[in-house]
């Protein structure tokens, strides 16, 4: 079965070289209308031990949209994949970067990086993953603004898609030193109740701009989720579940079915077998089982553009149906059974 994760725009904090210290990092969230789309704006202030041109900063991005833009000192700069041939710690600038493996028993092996986009969950990335830019700056305290639109995070696994935005701080750990890092996020639009991992804001309460402020790491990453709200009728579908209205559906079928029996008895007293009781208790069991089945297509169409849709194999709970059909067929053979004894004897 596929991953029930939907991958949006995968971002982190950068990875510093030995000779860079980060004294602050603010990221600017400005969510669009729509909850679709996210611009990003991080800025590091940063200090540097020497002069000259050199690489300050590694980024890990991929998936966003259109263009990724880095300044300097409000100088642009050309962002670039890291060559080939720079992918060895034999010949490779970056064996110096923060939170890169660096095992001299690898010499031959690629630099290696593990970056965390959920709780307990990351993954490793090779050097050539990340991206780099080459420089000329002198000694002393710099900006360095990153700029670019993230694509959503969509969540399938519930009955309602969960939206989310995330961006890995997973290289902070790795700094010289954690200075301060800012958040705010901007919601265009109708202001929505997040869900997030960094607790509240300042403001107590989401409003159309919240902030955070940390003086050291709060976690391996960040992440701003919604879940749209649910109409009544879909709320209520939910709390049954598809059981539920199985349940009910077999109980309507059941009642209707009991009616036909009796009045087919009241017509035939004597007749030894009920075609009503056989073909019955072929069909009905059969209808109960495809009603589970249909019951999550109905509560998803309820819900709408926002139903996760992910439910699995239900069909496969038609292989209950040797087991349904005996029981069923037992149980209104007996009530057949009993009215025409009933019927006789009076």
């Amino acid at each position: 079965m596929s991953s029930p994760i939907w991958e949006g725009t995968m971002t982190s904090s950068a990875f510093t070289s030995k000779d860079i210290n980060i004294l602050s990092e603010n990221i600017q969230i400005k969510i669009d209308k729509d909850f679709k789309t996210a611009k990003f704006i991080v800025e590091y202030t940063i200090q540097s031990d020497l002069t000259g041109r050199q690489i300050p900063l590694l980024f890990y991005a991929q998936d966003y949209k259109d263009s990724f833009f880095v300044w300097v000192d409000n100088q642009r700069v050309n962002i670039q994949n890291i060559p080939e041939k720079y992918t060895h710690f034999n010949n490779s600038p970056f064996s110096g970067f923060s939170g890169l493996k660096d095992d001299d028993n690898r010499k031959n092996e690629r630099d290696e990086v593990t970056i965390y986009w959920w709780e307990n969950s990351g993954f490793v990335y090779k050097l050539n993953d990340l991206k780099y830019f080459e420089t000329d700056i002198a000694k002393g305290i710099h900006k360095v603004r990153v700029e670019y639109t993230a694509n959503v995070w969509t969540d399938i696994s519930g009955w309602i898609k969960e939206y989310s935005f995330r961006y890995s701080l997973t290289p902070a750990k790795f700094w010289k030193s954690f200075g301060v890092l800012n958040i705010s996020v901007e919601q265009n639009g109708s202001v929505r109740q997040l869900s997030t991992n960094i607790g509240q804001p300042v403001e107590k309460a989401f409003q159309a701009k919240s902030s955070w402020t940390f003086s050291k790491l709060p976690d391996e990453y960040l992440e701003f989720s919604y879940t749209p709200k649910a109409n009544n009728l879909a709320k209520a579908l939910i709390t049954i579940q598809p059981f539920g209205l199985s349940i009910i559906a077999g109980i309507l079928l059941f009642a209707l079915h009991c009616f036909f029996v009796l009045k087919y008895r009241r017509q035939f007293i004597n007749k030894k077998y009920s075609p009503v009781v056989i073909l019955g208790s072929l069909v009905i069991p059969f209808l109960i089982l495809l009603s589970y089945i249909y019951s999550y297509e109905l509560i998803d169409n309820v819900i709408g553009e926002n139903a996760g849709r992910h439910h699995g194999y239900v069909f496969l709970v038609i292989v209950f149906y040797p087991i349904l059909l005996p029981i069923y067929w037992t149980i209104v053979w007996l009530l057949d059974r009993k009215q025409k004894r009933k019927m006789v004897t009076a």
